[in-house]
């Protein structure tokens, strides 16, 4: 036999003739087709798995941050012209879509029904639009007599989830009461005040709706006694991922005399929560893509004895051991490679029309109603991203690891001795 180029045609026509031989005949084991439709599942229930979770981690994500700002200048203390001075040299900062100046404090809200902890946040009118969960921005406000009447009037805006908690609804009122009271001759006094709701707004996020009211910015200064004053300046900007180097930014800009924050120091557990699940998830359904792989070895070691007499014969007309073992590694990463390879043709196709197998599942499952109703969970569908590189290094992994776990059988077949395997033949 003359000695062939590694991974040559003559190792090559081996490897795929032992591939396409029939289980009489001491082909392909059972195990290994096994292992070639394991293998292909993983990749393809990865790919999924970690499409939806990176669907979760966006639309949670953009949720949060559509209803909160993303970096927070605390000017309490510092008389209103500066802070509005301050706005401005914020807002020169290249990536700052937005900077308004806000109050926000912690009160008790409570209604004919129940009372709940929530968030009052003041606001001035020509801001509101700078507020992405407003459909139409500052005329929906505008359109329930938000910031008309003395100091601003008595319309308030608040969250969904929290006029559910409260049992009210537009038109109906609302106590706040300040934790900080008002000292009397009797001692303190808590402050309060009943307001109308003027209309409800949804942000994306169950948690920023279960806490938020809006207050125009002249009544919430009365409240909170901070005439002429502000708490924060509420920096939104076009990149919020970029939070980091706008803090570096604006400190760069208005001095060190400031205290900033942004959204990740805020949502830090948050944040990692989300973190640890998704890393959490990656490693498990490699492992599992790793066992599917080893599965494998059994194929090959089976295929290893049944073809005893073929090596016995391709080593005594001159094969070599390397061009044995490379036989064997292009078996069994065949598998793997063309498993991988579907699984991530599938993945990707379920990922690209999870629409559509959201609506056969609902099919499938009658009765259930919707498998992933949008009251319930507060998401419109199953949300799916697809990430060409988690996609990429997943088939990557599958492959890698079909080639690895194929040496050892491979290696085992190089080294029979021909005299030994022929001696039974």
């Amino acid at each position: 036999m003359a000695k062939s180029a590694p991974f040559g045609e003559v190792e090559r026509a081996l490897a795929w003739r032992y591939l396409r031989a029939k289980r009489q005949n001491g082909g392909v084991s059972l195990i290994s087709i096994i292992s070639f439709f394991g293998i292909m599942l993983a990749v393809t229930a990865l790919i999924v798995i970690m499409s939806v979770m990176a669907g979760f981690r966006s639309t949670l994500l953009n949720a949060l941050l559509g209803g909160q700002g993303h970096v927070f200048v605390t000017v309490d203390g510092y008389p209103e012209d500066n802070v509005l001075d301050l706005t401005q040299q914020v807002l020169e900062v290249p990536g700052i879509k937005s900077a308004s100046p806000i109050i926000e404090q912690q009160v008790l809200a409570t209604s004919e029904y129940a009372r709940t902890g929530a968030v009052v946040r003041g606001v001035r009118s020509e801001d509101l639009d700078n507020l992405p969960y407003l459909k139409a921005g500052r005329s929906t406000a505008d359109a329930a007599g938000f910031g008309e009447g003395r100091n601003g009037g008595d319309i308030v805006l608040i969250g969904a989830f929290l006029a559910s908690d409260l049992g009210i609804r537009p038109g109906d009122q609302i106590k706040l009461i300040a934790p900080e009271g008002v000292s009397g001759p009797f001692g303190v006094t808590p402050r309060s005040k009943s307001y109308t709701v003027g209309d409800v707004f949804t942000t994306g996020s169950v948690e920023l709706d279960k806490l938020y009211v809006l207050m125009p910015m002249q009544q919430a200064q009365l409240f909170f006694n901070k005439r002429g004053e502000y708490q924060l300046l509420d920096v939104r900007l076009d990149d919020p991922m970029k939070a980091d180097q706008a803090k570096r930014d604006i400190t760069a800009k208005i001095g060190q005399n400031f205290y900033l924050q942004d959204w990740k120091q805020q949502r830090a557990g948050y944040l990692n929560a989300l973190n640890v699940e998704r890393g959490m998830m990656r490693m498990i359904m490699l492992i599992l893509i790793t066992i599917t792989a080893l599965n494998i070895v059994t194929g090959v070691v089976m295929l290893v004895k049944n073809k005893t007499g073929d090596i016995a014969i391709l080593r005594t007309i001159g094969a070599t051991r390397g061009a044995i073992m490379r036989t064997f590694i292009m078996i069994g990463a065949i598998l793997g490679l063309t498993g991988a390879l579907i699984g991530l043709i599938l993945g990707i196709t379920i990922v690209l029309n999870i629409g559509a197998v959201e609506a056969l599942l609902n099919f499938l499952i009658p009765g259930q109603g919707e498998i992933f109703d949008a009251e319930t969970y507060g998401l419109q569908g199953l949300p799916a991203e697809l990430d060409w590189g988690e996609a990429l290094f997943t088939t990557l992994w599958a492959m890698s690891m079909s080639v690895l776990v194929t040496i050892w059988p491979a290696w085992s077949a190089a080294r029979l001795d021909p005299v030994e395997a022929l001696r039974f033949e």
